[in-house]
């Protein structure tokens, strides 16, 4: 499918990308999911990145965290090139990850969870309280001791806790309950209003994922196919069922 190049509209200049993808190509092992892929993630923006299932969203967040098979491109996160850097260093360099599988330690306490990983900053244990009370009230339990919803909270607290200027969030509210769903994204809200942080947010659910966001890419066989602002495909239904659909 070729690259829909409507023009964006309701989207303001943002300057140098935070975040720039060209040409990308990876995958595990000898198979490749992405192919030729590019995408540019501006400073303080929310990206939400959609499509259908196995076309390749995870693949791109794990890519930009270091745990696929780089093939061919450049990733360039604060104009540096990250391709040949390990997991950690992309993370020291400011780059944080929140699995699906969540992955929270399950024999530390919620509170040991975040200081083993804090580094200083805004955001600190005391601010995630604030943010997830909940955790709070949990603090001394274990991982393992904590609810589906709760250990979302601590991987997306967790997160933070790193002083990220950059947050991938993949499916953050995938098999979470209703209200445990208006909570995660009242947190994602309240952490975009300070306009400090950057977020790139793989969700499938697209009528909740374009109200958090400011602009989307839609993802298909491995390449951007997509882009603009969130408003505009919000509104337009032709769009969504496009590139949204279950048939092509």
């Amino acid at each position: 499918m070729a690259l829909d190049t409507t023009p964006s509209t309701g989207l303001p200049s943002r300057g140098e990308p935070l975040l720039q993808l060209t040409g990308v190509n990876a995958g595990y092992g000898a198979s490749r999911v992405l192919h030729d892929l590019n995408l540019s993630v501006y400073p303080g923006e929310t990206l939400v990145v959609m499509g259908r299932n196995g076309v390749g969203k995870t693949t791109l967040v794990e890519t930009i965290i270091g745990l696929t098979d780089h093939h061919a491109g450049e990733i360039l996160f604060k104009g540096k090139p990250m391709q040949g850097l390990a997991p950690h260093l992309r993370n020291r360099a400011g780059i944080a990850w929140v699995p699906q599988q969540r992955e929270v330690f399950p024999s530390l306490t919620v509170e040991e969870n975040m200081t083993v990983v804090q580094r200083a900053g805004h955001w600190t244990v005391a601010r995630v309280y604030e943010l997830f009370p909940r955790l709070l009230e949990r603090r001394k339990n274990y991982g393992d001791q904590l609810s589906g919803g709760e250990q979302q909270m601590l991987a997306l607290g967790r997160a933070l806790v790193t002083n990220p200027t950059l947050l991938l969030l993949d499916e953050p509210v995938e098999g979470l309950a209703p209200i445990v769903v208006v909570e995660m994204l009242g947190a994602i809200d309240r952490m975009r209003e300070g306009g400090n942080m950057t977020i790139l947010m793989v969700e499938q659910k697209y009528e909740l994922a374009l109200v958090h966001s400011e602009r989307c890419v839609v993802i298909d066989h491995g390449a951007v196919v997509h882009e603009g602002a969130s408003a505009a495909m919000l509104a337009d239904q032709g769009l969504i069922d496009r590139f949204l659909g279950l048939s092509h």
